[in-house]
């Protein structure tokens, strides 16, 4: 290679002549080195072809660190509006993992044409230079204004009102309760019963506003599950626009916060995270949770006028901030705004909204003054999670949406840990065998969580298995779990050769990083051989369940990547790529089909540069394209409005892009009013 070089720059122009020197000092400079690197010997391998002496490699461990490791910004994300609307990826993402494989990829590429001798650093064409939004399949580019008229007094009539009120209560409350069930039920029952008597009440911008964002989200929901009463295919997006237009705007910046504020905000993060706009989710939800560090949230309440309703209600207000946002976390790769150590809010209570009373409440948390108090605030800080010990008489904690919520809270927790812990700037500082510890720790704490749980919301439990009543709930919980084992094994994943290390350290490093990909193939086993994408917006995070699959999918192209991947080992991962990849398929979304297409490419470069087997990442059968209608939900069985015919739905919204519609409430005018029992009427 050498002397084509040499024989090639006579003809050189000026450019070329200094890419060719750069070149040909790059290959004297390695040959240098590998003239002075002294020959390891070589160890006993064991019958699977792994090393149980010193790990051999050619790359550098520092280089390794700072090219997987860092939390750095290599690109101009200023070039466009795509590039500014994808954002900053941190390491933690999936995005920036696909990335990272595609670059790893290139890289051997280049070396092995150049013979080898390829420096990292040097000039090579298109290697490094490729954009992060190159790898993403959100749709953070794609505009959220509607580009029609949108009245924003207009409702939808009472039977489809209630059917997107019980797909938000059945789907999406119990994994997100930021709105108190019971109050808002009965006042949205209120008010459309005096609207049919013809003496509606006004009513305040703000709960109009949470009114329409959770019709939002239930309409998304209709959409994706295919249910035979939906409306039009951009219901959604009116529903969000009448939404902001009550007080979802730009006023919402430089107003005083209140909690009917924070809630509206919270569920439009939520809603577009269900659309795949996870930048825009991650900006509101921040906006969010500065209001709610204005008002007070993120500490203990021992306010005497408060009922005990009204505590539990700011707490699980609170706490679903807190879940979002840390799932928006793991999915932007963006560090969190939440100082633990600054707050002492508990963990809410393991019993039902039904339930909650100030006896039962004094027995789960005790009151000012206590010990308990004083621990709860340390385990903040100290980045500990307050398990649930059941009071003294109350017996074992119950399977219930309380308990359930209670647990995903905690998992919260230790996922932001983890984030913290082993994907930070300061992790790198850390000499490896703290990050051994930290791993370690991280790992038996999710553990002992896991038998914290009563057995019916515990997924590896198998009497549970039995038990049909919590089975969404155990799902839901699985995928957070597994998820939280993947981000702590992920920085064993390498796409490089690692240099020599310590026979402990080799072996800890094949151990964790054989505990992210089983975690990543649990995600897939949670799920039927033969696709069906109504069970998983019936059972699973059908607000996140792509990010959810995309990460599983990562780490199977991190292990495919890896060089001490074996036949066998590529050839199982290649099998969980390809389910994921026809139940993305049939999932008729676009963010899916933007996965799909994403992922599709990653593979089909990973079979070609790693000899795999790829046939069959597409299918053809009748499951492509298979539209499944579904019947009603057993849960959403509390809710019996009227079978609402599709074209009935249709036309209901006919005119919602031609002409102004005459408002069905009068414009309100003046401060909003909120009485005791929840903001309502002005």
């Amino acid at each position: 290679m050498t002397d084509l070089l040499k024989s090639l720059r006579p003809r050189a122009n000026a450019d070329d002549d200094a890419r060719i020197a750069d070149l040909l000092e790059a290959v004297d400079e390695e040959m240098s080195e590998f003239r002075q690197t002294r020959a390891p010997s070589m160890t006993d391998m064991d019958a699977n072809g792994s090393q149980e002496g010193c790990e051999l490699g050619t790359w550098d461990r520092q280089d390794e660190l700072e090219m997987e490791s860092s939390n750095l910004l290599d690109e101009d994300l200023h070039i466009n509006d795509r590039t500014r609307a994808t954002g900053f990826v941190g390491r933690n993402s999936e995005v920036q993992w696909l990335r990272t494989v595609a670059l790893a990829q290139s890289e051997r590429t280049h070396q092995e044409a150049s013979g080898g001798f390829w420096r990292r650093g040097s000039y090579v064409p298109g290697i490094g230079n490729e954009q992060i939004s190159s790898y993403t399949f959100w749709t953070d580019s794609e505009s959220v204004e509607s580009n029609f008229f949108v009245d924003p007094y207009e409702l939808p009539p009472l039977e489809v009102a209630e059917r997107l009120l019980g797909c938000y209560m059945s789907k999406v409350h119990d994994s997100f309760p930021i709105l108190p069930r019971k109050t808002f039920e009965d006042q949205f029952c209120k008010y459309f019963t005096a609207f049919k008597n013809g003496n509606a009440p006004n009513l305040s911008p703000k709960w109009q506003a949470i009114l329409n964002i959770v019709f939002a989200i239930g309409a998304r929901y209709s959409h994706l599950s295919k249910a035979s009463w939906r409306a039009n295919e951009r219901d959604h997006v009116i529903y969000q626009a009448r939404a902001r237009a009550f007080g979802l705007n730009e006023s919402t910046l430089t107003g005083h916060s209140d909690v009917p504020q924070i809630q509206s905000l919270g569920l439009l993060a939520f809603y577009w995270l269900s659309v795949g706009q996870v930048s825009r989710a991650w900006v509101v939800i921040g906006v969010a949770l500065r209001f709610a560090y204005t008002l007070g949230l993120h500490v203990r309440n021992e306010d005497p006028s408060a009922t005990a309703s009204k505590r539990e209600t700011l707490i699980r207000t609170w706490w679903s901030l807190y879940s979002l946002e840390r799932t928006l976390s793991v999915i932007t790769g963006r560090p969190s705004m939440i100082v633990e150590s600054n707050c002492s809010v508990p963990l809410p209570i393991p019993i039902t909204e039904e339930q909650i009373s100030e006896e039962l409440e004094a027995a789960y948390r005790p009151r000012k003054g206590s010990s308990s108090v004083v621990s709860m605030s340390h385990s903040w800080s100290n980045g500990t999670v307050d398990f649930p010990r059941t009071p003294v008489g109350l017996g074992a904690t119950e399977a219930n949406s309380g308990s359930y919520f209670r647990a995903e809270a905690q998992l919260s927790v230790i996922t932001q840990n983890i984030l913290t812990s082993l994907y930070s700037a300061s992790s790198l500082t850390r000499p490896s065998g703290d990050n051994q510890h930290e791993m370690t720790q991280l790992g038996q704490r999710l553990d002992r969580w896991v038998l914290s749980l009563p057995k019916e919301l515990n997924f590896q439990d198998p009497v549970s298995k039995t038990c049909k009543t919590f089975a969404r709930e155990r799902m839901l919980l699985g995928f957070q779990l597994c998820s939280a084992r993947i981000l702590v094994g992920r920085p064993c994943l390498t796409t490089r050769k690692q240099a020599l290390r310590e026979v402990n350290e080799a072996s800890f490093a094949r151990r964790m990083g054989n505990s992210c990909i089983e975690a990543a193939k649990t995600v897939v086993d949670f799920l039927p051989d033969e696709p069906n994408a109504r069970f998983i917006y019936d059972q699973g995070p059908w607000w996140c369940i792509i990010h959810h699959l995309m990460q599983a999918v990562s780490v199977f192209l991190l292990g495919l990547s890896d060089p001490s991947c074996g036949p066998q080992d590529s050839a199982s991962l290649m099998l969980y790529a390809k389910k994921v990849l026809w139940w993305l398929q049939s999932m008729q979304d676009p963010v899916a089909e933007r996965a799909y297409h994403v992922a599709t490419s990653s593979f089909e470069m990973a079979s070609r540069q790693y000899a795999v087997g790829a046939s069959g990442l597409w299918r053809a059968d009748s499951t492509q394209g298979r539209v499944l209608e579904p019947t009603l939900d057993p849960a959403m069985a509390a809710y019996p409005p009227q079978f609402v015919p599709h074209e009935t739905a249709m036309a209901t919204y006919a005119a919602y892009d031609t002409v102004p519609i005459s408002a069905t409430f009068p414009a309100y005018s003046g401060a909003a009013l909120f009485s005791d029992n929840y903001y309502m009427a002005r």
